[in-house]
């Protein structure tokens, strides 16, 4: 920076050396004269034509954006973001509605499912079965009746066991994916599988495990995908009559004719707690979402939900029979069956059963009513199927919960054969059953024109 001195000239700082001039060869450099273009210099025709084709090429391109400042061109860009800007947010916040609706809605389905109050009406849509495209599923791999079978949430498979101890995977579409053969009796040490009959079946809602029990008090963990096997549970000390997942989770319960239930923590293959209470033989099991589980005893005639979050029990009676089975419909409403003919409707609230159904399936000609066999409800709805032991015929039944509960029939699907288990498809679309000639824990009687298979039934929807 110049310094000033008054009455004088700016001067340089002292310290900054002045610039040295280089001479060539010892001589300072010359300077060139500046060489004046005469403006008044004539074109000629080239470049005449030369330069009217580069204005002929400007015009060409030349556009608005072209011609204008650069501050013009700075206020256009930036209204051009700030739109782009505005039409992503817009976009954005429209995805988020649609998002927080859905997730809303399936959260608001998910409490009144919890509390029992979620309701789909599907008894009166139904107008009769499809009995053309029935498919019969049957294996070469199993010859004797079969004793169960689960489905998974989805619809997209079925899984089933049998008297040769045998496991096998089909689709909904009839095609077999997988056969888990039985083996001999002794062989439990060699054998992967079972080794007795198979009397129990059950598969996770996210369809990751499946679980199968048997006679001699076995519980198999298998990859229900690959069908791999995973790990085998021995606390049991009598056949496990029931298994069954808790929705949602990993959680397995599992009952036995030994009066026990055990929960199981299949993340971690690992027992949990023991539950009693029955005083006989437990013939049945189901659950939902809540942590606790429903059991129904043989002999004893009482049904026990257990709260395993609080630690206690809710004990039910009120069959003269002893008790085959137990269905839940709902966190609220379950219902029973029972070897004299009757089936019942129970509410948690109340500890006598709000709706009983005697000779559902009719009467023998020796005057005694006809055995139920299997229940299968559609979770959440207000529809019902039951199977009789020699009647011959699957029953469809209407729930009525109003003031006037009880049980409506809707129609009767033919079916030859002892159904040892019924199941619907998630939508009701179909009615899954496991058919054999026998009852599936004894050989009371034979039905010769039965068949040992899987039979998958249409249900038509009226218009």
């Amino acid at each position: 920076m110049p310094f000033f001195i008054r009455g004088k000239r700016p001067q340089t700082r002292p310290d900054k050396k002045p610039k040295r001039i280089i001479k060539k060869n010892g001589q300072p450099p010359v300077k060139r004269p500046k060489v004046q273009k005469d403006l008044d210099e004539e074109i000629t025709s080239e470049e005449d034509e030369y330069i009217k084709g580069k204005q002929e090429k400007f015009e060409e391109y030349e556009t608005a954006e072209d011609l204008e400042t650069p501050q013009e061109k700075k206020v256009r860009l930036a209204r051009q973001y700030i739109k782009e800007l505005e039409e992503q947010k817009a976009n954005d916040q429209e995805a988020k509605r649609v998002d927080y609706d859905a997730i809303g809605h399936r959260l608001q389905e998910d409490v009144w499912e919890a509390s029992g109050k979620l309701y789909k009406p599907v008894a009166d849509t139904i107008a009769e079965a499809d009995m053309e495209n029935i498919l019969t599923l049957k294996s070469k791999q199993q010859k004797l009746p079969i004793t169960c079978m689960a489905m998974t949430s989805d619809d997209q498979f079925i899984f089933c066991g049998s008297k040769d101890c045998s496991l096998v995977k089909y689709t909904i579409d009839g095609k077999r994916v997988a056969t888990i053969p039985g083996g001999r009796k002794g062989t439990e040490k060699v054998h992967t599988g079972h080794t007795s009959h198979v009397y129990s079946i059950a598969v996770s809602s996210d369809g990751m495990f499946l679980a199968s029990g048997d006679q001699g008090g076995y519980i198999h963990i298998w990859n229900a995908k690959t069908m791999e096997f995973l790990k085998t549970f021995k606390k049991h000390r009598a056949a496990i009559s029931g298994l069954a997942f808790r929705r949602g989770s990993h959680t397995l319960y599992s009952c036995s004719h030994d009066r026990m239930v055990i929960v199981w923590n299949i993340d971690a293959m690992a027992f949990v707690e023991h539950l009693g209470g029955h005083q006989d033989a437990i013939t049945g099991i189901d659950a939902l979402h809540r942590e606790s589980c429903i059991t129904s005893g043989g002999r004893d005639q009482s049904v026990i939900v257990y709260v395993i979050v609080e630690d206690k029990q809710l004990r039910f009676s009120g069959h003269q029979d002893s008790i085959d089975g137990v269905k839940l419909l709902n966190e609220r409403t379950f219902f029973t069956y029972s070897q004299d003919g009757t089936i019942c409707m129970w509410i948690t609230s109340k500890k006598r059963p709000q709706c009983v159904h005697k000779a559902a399936h009719g009467y023998q000609a020796n005057g005694q009513p006809h055995w139920i066999t299997a229940i299968a409800t559609m979770v959440n709805s207000d529809l019902l199927a039951s199977a009789g032991s020699m009647d011959g015929f699957i029953r469809l039944w209407k729930i009525n919960t109003g003031r006037q509960r009880g049980l409506e029939p809707i129609l009767s699907i033919p079916v030859a054969g002892v159904v040892n288990s019924l199941d619907f498809t998630s939508n009701g679309s179909h009615l899954v059953a496991a058919v054999g000639r026998e009852h599936k824990l004894g050989r009371w009687y034979c039905i010769k024109e039965g068949k040992n298979s899987v039979i998958v039934i249409p249900l038509k929807k009226k218009s």
